[in-house]
């Protein structure tokens, strides 16, 4: 289990919606399967005419099992996220099933029915986007990674605990150049002017796309920042205004290591929605980042190999 978990709301709220609505039409399913299979279904074959209130009856039970799986999974501390996958799947098959049964025989339903199945399968469709859209946002890990939007702007704070020593953890925190190793989003960055608090550098993604950053804080040993030049005529991603800032200090014998970066999209509701839906795999890059990171800092990681372009799991440009 994931020692972390953040913006499972959406999850949260889409998984116990789901089960309420699933707990209230299978008990209404199974107390009343005569007159629901009467309202219904139009078909005048006596067998099923015989067979359709128990076959609502199955259905209701069934229903009944799922809400409770699907309300268990919601109400959990940590939203375990292969369940939540499970029963998104399950959603959508529930959709194109009844699609299915209402093209291939029109002849079975009443028009009431026709239009209950539409709505309880539309109902079931939208709790599976949403699922799906939570379940995009999600992060859950072993670090601590939040996210906080303020008027507009995102904050996303990430960090980590490591036995390495705060001399350690600054040496490999500023290393620049071979920072792009250790973060799946960057496939190279160099320093191109100044060191310390003048330093330059110019930062490339998996796709080969590249900006600058100007260094706009530096304590020794302890922090240091960087402002993404955004306003450039070259800059490839949605993004006003992105700061990053990196720091150490020590907690109980260990060293935490923190990041936090302040995004703020360029106008428009297509740039905040894509920002809002980038978060999940952002703070998924951070995590991963941190993993690397600390593996480095205490020397479990090995030699570092030469960099090289990976796959990308975000669009957004992160601080290198």
């Amino acid at each position: 289990m994931s020692e972390h978990q953040t913006n499972g709301r959406l999850l949260r709220l889409a998984l116990l919606a789901n089960g309420a609505f699933s707990l209230l039409t299978g008990a209404a399913w199974v107390v009343a399967s005569d007159s629901i299979a009467t309202w219904i279904f139009a078909a005048e074959n006596p067998v099923f005419r015989l067979a359709a209130p128990a076959l609502v009856l199955e259905l209701g039970v069934g229903l009944l099992i799922f809400a409770a799986f699907v309300l268990w999974t919601g109400s959990q501390t940590v939203i375990n996220r292969l369940r939540a996958k499970i029963i998104t799947v399950m959603d959508v098959g529930w959709v194109l099933g009844s699609a299915a049964l209402l093209v291939v025989a029109p002849e079975l339903w009443t028009e009431t029915g026709f239009w209950a199945v539409v709505a309880v399968s539309g109902t079931v469709g939208l709790f599976a986007l949403d699922q799906a859209l939570g379940l995009v946002v999600l992060y859950q890990g072993r670090h601590d990674v939040r996210t906080d939007w303020t008027g507009g702007r995102l904050t996303l704070t990430a960090s980590g605990l490591t036995s390495a020593a705060p001399e350690r953890v600054w040496s490999v925190m500023t290393d620049h150049e071979r920072y792009a190793d250790v973060a799946d989003n960057l496939s190279k960055v160099e320093v191109i002017g100044g060191s310390g608090a003048d330093t330059q550098r110019r930062c490339f993604d998996t796709r080969g796309r590249s900006w600058t950053e100007n260094c706009i804080l530096w304590e020794e040993g302890r922090a240091f920042a960087f402002r993404v030049n955004t306003q450039a005529a070259d800059y490839p991603y949605p993004i006003a205004q992105l700061e990053g800032q990196w720091s150490l200090a020590t907690e109980e014998g260990s060293t935490c290591v923190r990041m936090r970066f302040e995004v703020t999209p360029k106008e428009g509701l297509l740039n905040g929605l894509l920002l809002h839906l980038m978060v999940g795999p952002f703070a998924r890059v951070c995590g991963r980042l941190l993993d690397n990171w600390i593996a480095v800092m205490e020397d479990r990681a090995g030699p570092l190999p030469d960099p090289q372009p990976r796959r990308a799991e975000t669009g957004l440009a992160q601080p290198a």
